[in-house]
């Protein structure tokens, strides 16, 4: 629950962008032309698939599941080599 006490995104009873959201596969790029009011859209999703700039990556990333997961694999690990300060420096361990 939000600090206001009230509902929100995120919250119990939220919406996700995909129908399986606990699989990573490339339904984000299918879902969206099933206009699921049970699913989460926003203006930034629907740029993706309209804009010129982006479309031919979604179109890509609709049709073909490997270049998705290759991609993303690519800019998540760019992203994860940036480097980031983590309090411990040391870490944490679970035990």
């Amino acid at each position: 629950v939000r600090r206001d006490g009230k509902p929100g995104i995120g919250m119990p009873g939220g919406k996700s962008w995909t129908k399986k959201w606990l699989k990573f596969d490339n339904s984000y790029f299918h879902d969206y032309a099933a206009k699921d009011p049970n699913l989460a859209w926003f203006s930034t999703d629907f740029a993706l698939h309209n804009d010129d700039g982006f479309k031919p990556f979604f179109t890509t990333y609709k049709n073909d599941q490997d270049a998705f997961f290759r991609d993303y694999a690519e800019a998540h690990k760019m992203l994860s080599e940036l480097g980031s300060k983590f309090e411990p420096a040391e870490g944490l361990i679970i035990d």
